[in-house]
């Protein structure tokens, strides 16, 4: 049973007490405004990036709140943008704000033109690359603008992007939207789900469409588009319209949970008979247009695939741990590339943590990519739910470490599963690191001796499940021989994706000093047991021979830890957003590791920027590389060596470029990005033989 935290969700209210605690607020700033004399002034931007155009039409206080925030906002957009007012014959109250306005755009018409008429006047005056429609009922969030330029820039083909869009009083109103051949036609995506953090909705997706309360589009496409169209004038399903037409003209239309708005919605519309009956005649007319392209035209959506916009896209469930993040250590970095990698391929990812989960959406997504789902950590009951919600909806079913394939499958069992039974193509087992192996050097190097016997009933327990997957993965070819030899399954070598630093990282008289990296949260780890050596036998010999020398300590640590390792020469720096600059800063990589499996991540990633280092044999064995490639390896029965080589390789100039060069050359050939995201490919798109 998994320890898991309980679910953080957000205080939210009914979404009709919010507007109406809105309305209030969105009444006040304008009397504010009025009584006060203030002018809201948006900075002048000769060469914005974004031009916003609203559209206005009564609605006065709201429309009083949207540009307050907007103006307000104006420092944190990240992105320089300018405003375009569009007015469809307001009554005096409501133009009765536009004197107070200043560096607008204001565009008066005499009569209602209608929303996507309206539009196409105000983007005729667009100076920006892209076109934000924004309803004059929206509060945007700190940087949602920054948030869907960057869609463009981060993702290919995109046309359009959207909001993930909410209720005041924070109930999810939608995070885009897609279409089913019944009724209702169009279905928002998450509508009034009371947590509008919720993880399903928190990933960056290819939909159907997005509201047009906040979209944007580039300038030229929308150009190209022939703009809204006035068949559906005076409102709705123009933007409706607009996305479809975006999907044939070969581009992408995104929702982008980055860009979170408030929208009141409904404030400027006519009375609800005559908004139903807008909605059923335009329907109507956007299904004569588009039935075809929607409902003929190869595969639909499958029942109970809500978000499913794509039905070609291959869908993974990965199972691990946590959400593994590049500073935790592990193994949990090697499925941060995997999981990053998998996104890379378009294939549509949902993360399931059966332990850890960050309880903040932005720390979730600090060093993974936006368009995975990574769920909560909510252990087997939520695991329950989610195999009961989602069979017959992934393509391949991806789970790492031993503990976790059991949980996998005791919990397919209680529903009378197996895993074939749950996919509909590939079940892929991740050893990540084999215990067997691990224990079996840890007995050797505490104890004096190992029985390989024990090795082999060990290592036949630990993949005795290994036979039910289509494929297993491992870190290395030395792992590969264990388990080709003790279990049977296929095996498959996936070791670490790494790619070398564009700029030269800097060179030996530029650095000075030790680092290691690693986690050190609780008695008993590798990395601990190592430091516990290193103190003990070696630091006071380097430290006699090189006085000035320091030792940074870079990872998570337990303060009791923290306390003992703590000496004259040692910076401990605890956890740490990004390990880049001690890597760049220090001249030799420390990992005196006397026990551990699998292939270490962070002599890869010291390697790959430049960073020599000095190691234990077991660690260059398990990387297959000779001495003086990327490490020297001392034993580390003998720390007298090993305190010679650490300071040899510290204060010897030739030397240390030397094997930086070899440990870079070997990085290039054995850890190439490209050949990971293609060995990854093969595995899920194999096909399983029956």
């Amino acid at each position: 049973m998994s320890d898991a935290p309980a679910i953080p969700r957000l205080d939210t209210v009914d979404p009709g007490i919010g507007r109406r605690a809105a309305l209030v607020e969105a009444a006040l700033i304008w009397e504010a405004i009025h009584r006060n004399g203030v002018r809201l002034a948006f900075r002048p931007e000769p060469e914005p990036d974004v031009s916003v155009v609203i559209v206005a039409r009564d609605a006065r206080h709201l429309l009083a709140l949207t540009l307050y925030r907007l103006c307000a906002q104006q420092a944190l957009a990240g992105v320089r943008f300018e405003v375009i007012l569009v007015d469809n014959a307001s009554s005096p109250e409501t133009r009765s704000l536009y004197p107070h306005l200043d560096g607008v755009t204001r565009i008066e018409n005499a009569e209602n033109t209608g929303f996507g008429p309206a539009c196409n006047a105000g983007a005729e005056r667009a100076r920006g690359r892209f076109l934000l429609f924004l309803n004059p009922d929206v509060d945007l969030m700190p940087g949602a603008m920054a948030a869907m330029v960057a869609a463009f820039r981060d993702h290919a083909d995109i046309g359009i992007v959207g909001a993930r869009l909410v209720f005041p009083g924070g109930y999810l109103q939608e995070s885009g939207a897609g279409f089913r051949d019944d009724a209702g036609l169009t279905h928002p995506h998450g509508r009034g789900n009371l947590d509008p953090l919720t993880p399903e909705h928190a990933a960056t997706r290819d939909v159907g469409y997005v509201s047009g309360a906040v979209l944007m589009i580039e300038r030229a496409l929308f150009e190209t588009l022939g703009g809204f169209d006035p068949l559906f004038a005076p409102a709705y399903y123009e933007d409706t319209d607009l996305c479809l037409r975006c999907h044939q003209a070969g581009r992408r239309v995104l929702v982008q949970p980055r860009a979170t708005a408030i929208h009141y919605e409904n404030a400027t519309s006519a009375k609800r008979e005559e908004v139903e009956a807008l909605l059923d005649r335009n329907r109507a007319r956007f299904l004569d247009r588009h039935r075809e392209n929607l409902f003929a035209q190869g595969p639909q959506p499958r029942a109970g695939a809500s978000l499913d916009h794509d039905p070609w896209r291959l869908r993974v469930l990965y199972v691990d741990d946590r959400v593994p993040h590049l500073d935790l250590g592990a193994g949990l970095p090697r499925a941060n590339a995997i999981l990053n990698a998998m996104a890379e391929l378009s294939f549509a990812v949902t993360f399931f943590p059966n332990y850890g989960a960050d309880a903040e959406e932005a720390q979730r997504y600090r060093d993974l990519d936006e368009r995975i789902e990574i769920c909560h950590a909510t252990g087997d009951e939520g695991f329950a739910r989610l195999i009961q919600e989602r069979r017959d909806h992934y393509d391949v079913l991806w789970v790492s470490r031993p503990h976790n394939i059991l949980f996998v499958l005791q919990a397919l069992d209680a529903l009378g599963l197996d895993p074939r039974g749950f996919v509909r193509s590939r079940v892929i087992f991740d050893s990540e690191a084999l215990f067997s192996l691990r224990d079996f050097v840890t007995e050797a190097a505490t104890g004096g001796s190992a029985v390989a016997a024990d090795l082999a009933w060990q290592a036949e327990r630990e993949a005795r499940r290994f036979g039910l997957a289509d494929a297993v993965v491992c870190v290395s070819h030395a792992e590969a021989r264990v388990l080709a030899r003790y279990a049977a399954c296929t095996v498959a070598v996936l070791g670490h994706a790494l790619a070398l630093p564009e700029a030269p990282s800097p060179d030996f008289s530029d650095r000075a000093g030790f680092v290691f990296v690693g986690a050190l949260g609780r008695e008993g780890q590798p990395n601990v047991d190592s430091l516990d050596w290193f103190f003990g036998h070696v630091w006071l010999r380097v430290r006699a021979a090189l006085p000035e020398a320091t030792l940074t300590i870079v990872g998570e640590i337990a303060d009791t830890i923290r306390d003992r390792f703590g000496r004259e020469g040692v910076r401990i720096t605890g956890r740490v957003p990004r390990t880049e600059p001690h890597l760049d800063a220090a001249r030799v990589f420390l990992a005196p590791t006397r026990f551990a499996a699998g292939i270490p991540h962070k002599v890869h990633e010291a390697v790959a920027h430049g960073l020599p280092c000095l190691a234990t044999p077991i660690l260059s064995e398990q990387l297959g590389w000779p001495d003086g490639t990327g490490l020297l390896a001392r034993d580390w029965r003998d720390p007298e060596a090993f305190a010679a080589a650490l300071i040899r390789l510290h204060e010897d100039a030739g030397l240390w470029r030397s094997v930086r060069q070899n440990g870079l050359d070997r990085i290039r050939a054995e850890c190439d990005p490209q050949a990971f995201r293609n060995a990854i490919r093969s595995l899920c798109e194999a096909q399983t033989v029956a």
